[in-house]
C-alpha cells in the first residue's frame, strides 16, 4: 500500500445552532489510561463512561485488595487496582466486569493471532450488547475505539448521536501488509505460537466503523495518511496527538552524561519484530558495550536465543508495573522506539516528558522535531539507528541540548494540550453540519 506524504486539507465545519456536547466514553481496557474520559470530565463533557474491569467504582473492593502488601500482591490484583481513575466521578462511571474477566481470561488462552482477533470481536459485540441494554441516557455524541465500536454505532445512530472514532492503531491493511513484510525478514525471530499470518477478520469491522463515524480521530499524520489511503474520506479525520500526564512523567535531576560510560539507551514496549527490535539490537551491535548499553522494558514475544547474541548490549527485564515506569526513564540518558507501525506511540511522550531525546521512525507517530528534542530515522535502517545513537554517544554536548530542548518543549507532550484539542474536537462535531455516512 503506498501512502502519500502530502496531507489532504481538512473541512472546516459551519457552526450550527447545537447543544452542550454530552459525551458517552466506550472503552475496552485502560486506554491512555483513561485519559480521554477523564478530560472530558474535566471539561465538563463527559455524561458518562463504559468500560470493562474497574476498582475505581468499587471502593469496598479497593480497600479490601489494598490489605495486601504492595510487593506481595498477585500480579492480577495489581493490575486490577490500577484500573481506575480519580478524576472521573465513580456515579458516572459504568463497568461490565464479568465481561471483563471473560475477556482477560479468553485472551490469555489464545492461542494463535487468528483466534485472539475472535476474541476481540465477541469481546466488542458482547460490550455493545451490555451498553444497550444500559442506555446512552442523555448523551448526544459517542466516542470508541477502533475495532469495538461498530455496534455501538449502529444503536447510536438509530438515536441521532454523533459518533468519533479513535483510531488507536494503524488500518488494518496497512498494518497487515507491513506485517507480512516483516515476518518475511524476521520469521525465525517469532515464537512458534506467535506465527500466525492471515487476513485481518476485524478489517470489514474497521471500515464499516469508519463509514458511521462522523469524525475519525488520527493520532498522528503517518496515520492520517494510513486512513486517507485506505479509502477514508479526508474530511473525516482529525489529527489529535495524544499527551500524557506531565506531574507522573517528569525531567529529574540526573548526572551529565560525559562519555566515561555507556549511553543507556530505554526501550518500552512491546520485544517483537513490528516494534523494529531486530533493527536496534543490529544497531547497538555495531555500536559495541564501550559505546552503549541498553535496557528493553517489556513482554518478550522473540526467540531468547536470537536475543544472546545481543546480551553484552542489552538487558530484557520482561514486565514491570506501570507504577514503576519513571524509574526506567530516570535510568536512560536517551529512549529509541523504532516501530513499524503505531497510530501514536505513547512512550515516546512519556519519555519527552521525562526529559529524554527520542530516536524514532516517522510510523512511531511521535511529536519528535527531528533534530531537536531527538532524530527521526526511516524504518527498517539499522545504520540511521547506530548514527543517530552514536551521534549522542560521542558528543554529550549534543545530548545535552536535546536534553535541554525536550524540557523548553515538555508542555505539546502533556495532558492540557490533549484536552485543548479533544474539547475541540467534540464541540465541532456537535455544531457541524451533517454529512452523509460514506
Amino acid at each position: 500500500m503506498s501512502i502519500s506524504n502530502s496531507t489532504a486539507t481538512r473541512n472546516l465545519v459551519t457552526p450550527q445552532s447545537g447543544a452542550l456536547p454530552r459525551v458517552i466514553v466506550a472503552m475496552l481496557g485502560a486506554r491512555r489510561h483513561y485519559a480521554v474520559p477523564r478530560l472530558l470530565q474535566e471539561a465538563g463533557h463527559l455524561e458518562r463512561f463504559f468500560t470493562d474491569g474497574y476498582i475505581g467504582n468499587k471502593l469496598w473492593l479497593e480497600t479490601m485488595l489494598n490489605i495486601f502488601p504492595a510487593t506481595k500482591r498477585p500480579a492480577v490484583i495489581q493490575r486490577l487496582l490500577g484500573r481506575k481513575e480519580d478524576a472521573i466521578p465513580a456515579k458516572k462511571v459504568t463497568s461490565f466486569d464479568w465481561l471483563g474477566l471473560w475477556y482477560a481470561r479468553a485472551q490469555r488462552s489464545a492461542t494463535k493471532a487468528g483466534s485472539l482477533e475472535d476474541i476481540y470481536d465477541e469481546g466488542a459485540r458482547r460490550f455493545a450488547e451490555n451498553i444497550r441494554k444500559h442506555g446512552l441516557g442523555n448523551g448526544n455524541v459517542l466516542w470508541g475505539c477502533n475495532d469495538a465500536s461498530l455496534e455501538l454505532f449502529e444503536y447510536a445512530k438509530r438515536s441521532g448521536m454523533r459518533c468519533i472514532l479513535d483510531q488507536i492503531s494503524s488500518p488494518k491493511p496497512l498494518e497487515q501488509e507491513l506485517t507480512e513484510e516483516e515476518y518475511a525478514r524476521w520469521h525465525d525471530w517469532v515464537p512458534s505460537g506467535e506465527r500466525c499470518i492471515r487476513k485481518s477478520t476485524l478489517e470489514a469491522r474497521e471500515r464499516e466503523e469508519w463509514r458511521l463515524a462522523d469524525t475519525v480521530i488520527a493520532g498522528s499524520p503517518f496515520l492520517e495518511r494510513g486512513l486517507i489511503a485506505c479509502g477514508v474520506p479526508a474530511h473525516k479525520i482529525r489529527v489529535v496527538p495524544s499527551g500524557v500526564d506531565l506531574r507522573r512523567f517528569a525531567p529529574t535531576a540526573r548526572a551529565a552524561f560525559d562519555g566515561a560510560r555507556p549511553l543507556r539507551v530505554l526501550f518500552v514496549g512491546r520485544v517483537s519484530i513490528m516494534k523494529g527490535v531486530p533493527y536496534l539490537l543490529q544497531a547497538l551491535n555495531k555500536l559495541g558495550p564501550k559505546l552503549v548499553q541498553a535496557r528493553f522494558v517489556g513482554g518478550v514475544h522473540l526467540n531468547r536465543e536470537k536475543l544472546s547474541a545481543s546480551s553484552n548490549v542489552g538487558n530484557f527485564t520482561g514486565h514491570i508495573p506501570r507504577d514503576s515506569l519513571p524509574e526506567e526513564y530516570r535510568w536512560a540518558d536517551v529512549f529509541c522506539f523504532p516501530s513499524i507501525t503505531e497510530g501514536s506511540a505513547d512512550v515516546t511522550y512519556e519519555a519527552l516528558a521525562s526529559g529524554l531525546p527520542v530516536v524514532t521512525t516517522p510510523n512511531s507517530g511521535s511529536i519528535v522535531h527531528n533534530g531537536v528534542d531527538g532524530f527521526i530515522v526511516p524504518i527498517r535502517d539499522p545504520d540511521a539507528l547506530a548514527e543517530a545513537i552514536g551521534r549522542y554517544a560521542l558528543d554529550p554536548d549534543l545530548l545535552a541540548q536535546h536534553q535541554a530542548a525536550t524540557l523548553q518543549r515538555r508542555e505539546r507532550a502533556g495532558l492540557d494540550r490533549y484536552k485543548a484539542d479533544l474539547v475541540s474536537v467534540v464541540r465541532d462535531i456537535s455544531t457541524s453540519v451533517d454529512r452523509p455516512c460514506a
